[in-house]
């Protein structure tokens, strides 16, 4: 594996896939949390979502696209280890940055991209670990710096997000259910901005039945919450203004004004807007509806989009533009990859192969990332094709047994 370039690397922690010394890591971080830690899937005091969103995903900064995808025995927590890709804007082909982030991986990882090109990655809690630790990179990888949350990030692709201004908020697991921890440049200084039982407890929070908190963005500079509402046709998308929170967000599409709204997801487009992916129940079956806003704040949405019996998102991220796509696992083994833009509806394109664990749209091609074991596939699908063709093949060095 090629050796990375660090700047302020944290001395205690080892590389999750190059060091058999994982096992040691554990017991030396043993001392940092009090009693048994919640497993890698576990959330400690927050409600569970209803539509869990899988972690696999890709982001966009100036510097190329990211992705993170779960390698391994993936029915294996200890044996799952997740990485980290990345591919420079004007390439083609991908490298594994996983070392950067000097932790077992287990837990996951969760990105956000900020403005300049440059990149946070969120290391989920697994084994002892109790904390998330950061790193950041402005330049492509090629040196990094780190930060650190005290608590765990969710298990939510949408758990951290960076705004303009050097802000982020991270959405976390406490003991009362989820915080929201906010920064203002310095990724090892965070403060809760808000907690699960205080949202809930307040006006906006029981306008909409408030369950769990799912997601955190940014809407014209302000921090924006995504939550699952137990109050029919109310969408939970929670808006700070002037240190108050305001329920807003869309109307639902005719024919699903009585359903339960949980926000899957929530990103920023390449024009600025604010972008919520939110999964509708109305009793008879599951629909999705993606929904924009500007700085305004004034939000329009897409028509909903039905889902099939047994049908789950499996991911979910940019697509080129203003789009959004969205991978459908089946239980038939064929999934769907359906796109979203702005005033252009659905467009469903030529299914992806399958183990398809996510995608990352450029300006020529789709490519889908399939994980088997220690291998990598890329395959590309070309805009005037319906043919994936498959490409790329990395090799990733996993050590099975060193998170035990």
């Amino acid at each position: 594996m090629s050796q990375i370039r660090a700047v302020h690397r944290l001395p205690w922690l080892k590389p999750a896939v190059t060091l058999p010394a994982i096992g040691l890591l554990a017991g030396t971080l043993a001392g940092c949390s009090a009693g048994n830690t919640p497993s890698a899937g576990a959330g400690g005091g927050a409600a569970a979502p209803s539509f869990p969103t899988p972690l696999a995903t890709s982001v966009q900064t100036s510097e190329g696209t990211w992705a993170t995808v779960p390698m391994g025995h993936l029915g294996q927590p200890l044996e799952t280890f997740w990485q980290l890709f990345f591919r420079p804007t004007g390439a083609t082909t991908w490298s594994n940055q996983v070392e950067a982030t000097a932790t077992a991986t287990n837990g996951g990882l969760v990105l956000a991209s900020r403005e300049g090109g440059s990149l946070i990655v969120g290391v989920r809690p697994s084994v002892r670990l109790a904390f998330t630790p950061l790193i950041a990179t402005s330049n492509g990888a090629r040196s990094w710096s780190n930060g650190l949350i005290t608590a765990g990030l969710v298990a939510r692709p949408a758990a951290l997000v960076a705004g303009t201004g050097g802000q982020a908020l991270a959405l976390v697991n406490e003991h009362d259910g989820a915080h929201v921890m906010s920064s203002t440049g310095d990724l090892a200084a965070w403060r809760t901005l808000v907690s699960q039982p205080v949202l809930a407890g307040a006006g906006p929070g029981r306008a909409c039945g408030l369950g769990a908190l799912t997601a955190v963005g940014y809407l014209g500079g302000q921090a924006l919450i995504g939550g699952s509402c137990g109050r029919p046709g109310v969408v939970g998308l929670f808006a700070e203004r002037s240190g108050a929170w305001h329920l807003g967000g869309p109307a639902l599409p005719g024919g699903l004004a009585q359903g339960r709204v949980e926000v899957l997801s929530l990103g920023a487009t390449a024009k600025a807007e604010t972008s919520a992916l939110l999964e509708v129940s109305d009793g008879t079956g599951n629909s999705l509806v993606v929904a924009w806003a500007g700085t305004s704040g004034v939000w329009s949405k897409s028509a909903a989009l039905p889902l099939g019996a047994g049908e789950k998102v499996a991911s979910v991220g940019p697509a080129t533009g203003t789009g959004l796509f969205v991978l459908l696992d089946a239980p038939s083994g064929r999934d769907r990859l359906v796109v979203s833009r702005i005033s252009a509806g659905w467009h469903e394109l030529t299914s992806p192969p399958a183990g398809t664990a996510t995608l990352a749209f450029g300006e020529a091609n789709a490519d889908a990332l399939v994980a088997n074991g220690t291998v990598l596939s890329v395959w590309s699908l070309a805009p005037s094709s319906n043919a994936w063709a498959r490409g790329q093949v990395i090799r990733v060095p996993i050590q099975f047994g060193s998170s035990q």
